[in-house]
């Protein structure tokens, strides 16, 4: 079967039919089986709510957004604006604000999505480029197949490049994420086709950003992702050929963002954390009290109102609880330790950030629960990422998370002093930290919260906040595991450790977001899928608003007059 697929695409693809016979494929498993069915509504239901909620956007903000901020001539910097639906509200005001930088915006459209151009349409954009007029007519699953072939293990597999793209790490990256696996066993057939199919567009989308990045030739580039493929090796070759790339993200609460300047040398940062300089400057700071007070209030307040990180929900109805609450409900032993265990979504964003002591997500937790069986000295609290509920929502899937049946296949039953926090809980986080004594994660931001508190964090992997004098971290797995297995004997952090997680923090979560005052941010709270979408609105009304909007000005400024990594407020460092 997987052969004839492969000779079929080989005869269709040339003459144009391939989308027809998708389409027609699309049709007939629709008729013959109820799930593929359920699924091909639910995706006609959400293209009409993006289509009705574009019409309303148009009528709202298509006066306003139309305003030519690019003055003079047509030599005119040009910026690559990688096109994606997520979040693209927002990414209209940030492509008016690099028009003020005199910049002028070309937009790259990767998928087939109509709606994308509309939305661009309304910033006045007109030059358009599609990722299809890029991708080589060349076939690369004969080639990608002898490659995967080729690698004994998934390790191997990772450091496959080509044409200036971690190809490799890409497809396995892109392959998790596709099947929601912990891991990819390349001994089963269906995983290795995957993984396979992967790799042949992993090793077209880099000669096609090749081909891109010379037909544009931009000075610059904007995008929300980079770890996926097609956006993977677009971001891979922007940074080889010396084209900045500008990765913009939500920050941990509404009408924020996160901003990062990505060029070879930090490709690997991860965009929720603090460049080597900025980390000087933090450091090098004034700190008094009163920063101290304003980092609490800053995490209290994002729990309590539910805010933090709501673009995936991890807090919405969550309620706070008082530690003997929380302690009854898990039966806890108050006579011993606590250690809470963060595992990772396995399938997000994997091989993306730093290095990580072991294969991947899931092998790191079977490793750590695994030694936590073993060490019934404390009581051991594993609480499952709620953003699960978010991101399911956001992409039509539900069911039980990885993490779930990885416990049940890998451990079984767990042992009396090992506990259980599902995803869906109606704790609020914010109520965890009283109980905690340990905290263990591989780079999950739940670390740098823990550690402002003086809770030891044990880490297992980099390119976080890591090595830098709060947290606990191991070299190798065997040292990891040593620490697991005696965690209790890890005393507190000192003042001085502890002085550097707040600062830390206080950079991450007060200086580096951009305030949004031009824009409205907000995510939905209810279990309306529609809602999943950003909550966007515009409060400009004018062209001269355009040019005097202070959180845009702050963004040209540091675009155009800064090469530091990272969007910081600095002037309370200059003070």
């Amino acid at each position: 079967m997987d052969r004839l697929r492969v000779v079929l695409r080989l005869i269709l693809e040339p003459v144009g039919l391939l989308p027809a016979a998708r389409l027609l494929r699309r049709v007939i498993l629709a008729v013959i089986k109820p799930e593929v069915r359920r699924q091909e509504l639910e995706r006609l239901r959400r293209e009409r709510a993006r289509r009705k909620r574009f019409l309303q956007f148009k009528r709202q903000y298509e006066d306003i957004l139309q305003h030519s901020l690019i003055s003079g001539g047509n030599g005119h910097k040009r910026v690559l604006i990688i096109g994606a639906i997520r979040l693209l509200e927002i990414e209209l005001g940030l492509i008016k604000a690099l028009e003020l930088a005199g910049f002028k915006p070309v937009v790259l459209i990767l998928g087939n999505s109509r709606v994308l151009k509309r939305y661009y349409n309304l910033t006045g954009v007109r030059e358009f480029h599609f990722w299809s007029e890029y991708i080589p007519s060349s076939r690369f699953f004969s080639a990608a197949k002898a490659v995967v072939d080729q690698r004994r293990s998934l390790e191997e597999l990772l450091t496959f490049e080509y044409a200036g793209a971690h190809v490799g790490r890409i497809a396995a990256s892109t392959t998790l994420r596709l099947l929601r696996l912990g891991s990819l066993d390349l001994t089963l057939d269906g995983v290795r086709h995957t993984v396979a199919e992967q790799v042949a567009l992993g090793m077209a989308s880099a000669i096609a950003a090749q081909n891109v990045l010379r037909r544009i030739q931009p000075r610059l580039a904007l995008s929300i992702e980079t770890g996926y493929t097609g956006k993977g090796e677009l971001f891979d070759n922007c940074l080889a050929n010396g084209v900045d790339v500008i990765r913009w993200h939500p920050a941990h609460k509404s009408n924020t963002l996160m901003l990062k300047r990505y060029t070879l040398e930090n490709s690997y940062d991860h965009p929720h954390s603090l460049s080597s300089q900025s980390w000087r400057s933090v450091r090098a700071m004034e700190w008094t009290d009163a920063h101290r007070e304003q980092l609490q209030r800053e995490l209290y307040v994002g729990y309590a109102s539910g805010d933090w990180y709501g673009e995936n929900g991890t807090q919405f109805n969550k309620r706070l609880m008082d530690a003997d609450e929380v302690q009854k409900r898990f039966g806890l032993d108050p006579g011993k330790k606590t250690v809470f265990l963060f595992p990772h979504i396995f399938w997000d964003a994997s091989f993306s950030w730093g290095d990580d002591l072991f294969g991947n997500y899931e092998e790191w937790f079977i490793k750590t629960v695994q030694a936590a069986c073993a060490n019934d000295r404390v009581n051991w609290v594993i609480k499952i990422h709620p953003a699960h509920a978010g991101k399911g929502g956001k992409n039509g899937c539900h069911g039980e998370p990885a993490e779930v049946m990885t416990l049940r296949a890998h451990i079984g039953e767990l042992p009396p002093h090992i506990v259980l926090i599902p995803a869906d809980s109606d704790i609020c986080t914010y109520s965890l930290f009283d109980l905690m004594d340990y905290c263990v994660t591989v780079r999950g931001t739940i670390g740098i919260e823990a550690a402002v508190r003086g809770i030891p964090v044990l880490t297992a992997g980099t390119g976080r906040y890591d090595h830098k004098g709060f947290t606990v971290d191991s070299e190798t797995r065997e040292e990891y595991l040593e620490r697991i297995a005696h965690i209790q004997d890890i005393p507190p952090l000192s003042p001085t450790q502890r002085e550097l997680a707040e600062r830390y923090a206080y950079g991450l979560f007060l200086l580096r977001p951009l305030p949004l005052t031009s824009m409205t941010l907000e995510f939905g709270r209810d279990n309306d899928p529609d809602n999943y979408f950003s909550q966007t609105r515009f409060h400009i009304r004018t062209k001269e608003e355009w040019q005097t909007a202070s959180d845009l000005g702050a963004f040209v400024e540091w675009v155009t007059h800064s090469h530091d990594e990272d969007f910081m407020d600095i002037s309370c460092l200059e003070k």
